[in-house]
């Protein structure tokens, strides 16, 4: 892999983390760490430091699958979660890209244990029919946590993140902006399905009308754009 290559998805992550700055949805510690896959080779980018303000291309490592580093440099804080990052690679191979950050409503969720059930109509149209589920508590960098991560996304169908118990928020995407584009829609599902709970709590939308809802949306993205002169 070129250096100008891997330069590309370093600035891939490098505007991701502006991206999420300037999306207000972090908390006051703007913590979080974003890494990028590779195509065609074992290997994925990381953010060296934990926190998005200080992100740079100069500080993002290079790590195999068995997360060692190849190259840069990685801080003991964002050592912890390299096989956080590393584990989703392996459990799902279409991933290009993920971000974990502690986004505060959906992290609430994380705190409470509760997932986020499919409730919101954009949840459902991007690819979250089944909501977002969320794990039991593993202390941050075991293998305990790497192993409940694994068994929450192994097989599943209709999700592009989870919730990590009393921790915080991990989407996944075909490439880095398509895990920060998830990130955002579940940190303003959660906010909206927070306030539900003052009106008597959220009404998830039926199994079948979810893929009705797909298949419409599917329907009309064929046709594509249209235009009358």
């Amino acid at each position: 892999m070129s250096d100008t290559k891997l330069d590309q998805y370093k600035k891939q992550i490098s505007d991701a983390a502006e991206n999420l700055m300037s999306s207000r949805i972090l908390g006051n510690s703007s913590h979080g760490n974003i890494s990028a896959k590779i195509p065609g080779t074992d290997t994925f980018l990381l953010t060296s430091v934990s926190n998005l303000k200080q992100i740079t291309m100069d500080n993002i490592g290079l790590f195999d699958m068995d997360n060692n580093l190849l190259d840069g440099s990685v801080m003991p804080t964002s050592a912890e979660i390299i096989p956080m990052h590393g584990i989703v690679y392996k459990t799902r191979p279409e991933a290009g890209g993920a971000v974990h950050t502690h986004a505060p409503r959906a992290t609430a969720f994380a705190v409470a244990g509760m997932p986020i059930p499919a409730s919101y109509e954009p949840m459902v149209r991007f690819g979250m029919g089944n909501g977002v589920p969320v794990t039991e508590y593993g202390p941050r960098g075991s293998q305990e946590s790497v192993d409940l991560i694994e068994h929450a996304i192994d097989g599943k169908g209709q999700i592009r993140g989870l919730l990590l118990g009393n921790h915080g928020l991990l989407t996944f995407g075909v490439d880095v902006p398509d895990a920060v584009d998830a990130h955002k829609i579940i940190e303003e599902c959660a906010e909206v399905i927070l306030a539900t709970y003052t009106l008597g709590g959220p009404k998830e939308i039926p199994a079948a009308q979810r893929l009705a809802a797909q298949a419409i949306q599917q329907t009309f993205a064929a046709v594509g754009e249209q235009t009358r002169t």
